[in-house]
């Protein structure tokens, strides 16, 4: 059984290393070809139309996992066609502010939606190969529209990724729902695995535009560029979190995994901390500022890595609080980057992000401790 868990989850590890090392790669020979002001111009019209695929989804790709993985078709069905409205929605609203970033948001809502189908069925395998068709799409198809658009035709380019591999998202479509009477039963749910979404996705983006308009273009070039780095060492504790969502909610425990991967995280920290100086300096001389502010956001790869393994057991349990973890983590690091940043700078903003991770880890480690004593005692008086 374990050696299945493991197989299976190394499906999902090299996906998502296939995947993360196909946006390094493409965030990084930008990063040498573009200054740090049309590099923070990129990141922030990917931040925009990331930010509004993550609030028209509203927790439903994960919830999809759970009830897939548990057997309710008729929910899961509910889902789909919701998360398809909700996502045609917010791309509709978003045309109005920037296009680009309206194209990506429609584009990423499909992707993630059909991958979570995948997910929820247990199609491991599957999810690997999507993912590495879309790593080889984003490598292709945006550097000839950059040429053509400038640095909107790169957004254009991911876009069409995600939107070629979402093809297969039809065949879970179903239009014979005629209501969403079972999500209205379990909104809070939904509620809460929207929190979880937002408090792991949702940050990765609104930081972004909250240091792209207050500190401007230039100085989101750099954050952009470290906290990417920060992102394709994430690989790992995300796969394991996806892993484990479908896992745990059909009931399967993998202690084992859990403390490999957060030691390796670890690890991976030390050799980030030694080795980026030296990498910086030889390749990226216009981002020499971020060496120690690279080094700094690092360490907070290990207190993301248990978050990540204690919402993933949350939401598997269907708890009703773990949502509040998005006011915990993004409201502390929207308020610690305007607060931090404006005295530190750089600095300050990986000061920011290590700071809010340990205190969302903190707040998950909370939930899930009063969770388990709540469950031991129920079983007591059963």
């Amino acid at each position: 059984m374990e050696d299945n868990a493991s197989k299976n989850f190394s499906y999902i590890t090299l996906g998502r290393i296939i995947t993360s090392v196909g946006l390094a790669i493409l965030y990084l020979i930008f990063a040498t070809i573009l200054e740090p002001s049309d590099y923070g111009e990129m990141g922030y019209i990917i931040a925009l139309g990331a930010s509004f695929a993550v609030v028209s989804r509203f927790g439903l790709p994960q919830t999809l996992v759970i009830y897939r993985s548990k057997g309710n078709t008729q929910l899961s069905n509910q889902i789909n066609l919701l998360a398809i409205i909700t996502a045609c929605a917010a791309t509709i609203v978003l045309l109005f502010i920037n296009e680009f970033s309206a194209l990506l948001c429609l584009g990423l809502s499909f992707f993630l939606l059909y991958q979570h189908n995948l997910l929820g069925e247990k199609r491991y395998k599957g999810f690997m190969k999507n993912t590495i068709l879309y790593s080889f799409l984003t490598l292709l198809i945006p550097f000839p529209l950059y040429f053509i658009l400038g640095v909107p035709g790169i957004v254009v380019g991911m876009a069409v990724s995600n939107m070629v591999c979402s093809i297969w998202l039809v065949k879970y479509i179903t239009i014979k729902e005629k209501s969403f009477q079972l999500l209205k039963k379990n909104y809070k749910i939904l509620f809460n695995n929207f929190g979880v979404d937002a408090s792991t996705t949702l940050v990765l983006y609104v930081d972004k535009l909250l240091v792209g308009t207050v500190f401007g273009f230039a100085s989101l070039g750099l954050y952009q560029f470290i906290m990417q780095i920060l992102l394709a060492v994430e690989i790992l504790p995300r796969a394991l979190y996806v892993f484990l969502l479908s896992e745990e909610s059909g009931g399967k425990k993998h202690r084992k995994i859990n403390y490999f991967v957060v030691l390796l995280c670890g690890l991976i920290v030390l050799a980030g901390i030694f080795f980026a100086p030296p990498i910086i300096q030889q390749f990226f001389p216009k981002y020499t500022e971020g060496i120690f502010p690279l080094q700094l956001l690092l360490v907070s790869l290990v207190p993301l890595s248990i978050s990540y393994i204690l919402n993933a057991k949350l939401q598997a349990s269907e708890s009703v609080k773990v949502g509040y973890s998005a006011i915990v983590r993004i409201g502390s690091l929207l308020i610690l980057l305007i607060f931090l940043g404006g005295i530190y700078g750089l600095i300050g903003f990986s000061y920011s992000v290590l700071i809010s991770s340990i205190l969302n880890t903190l707040f998950l480690y909370f939930l899930y401790h009063r969770n388990k004593t709540m469950n031991e005692d129920v079983r007591e008086i059963n």
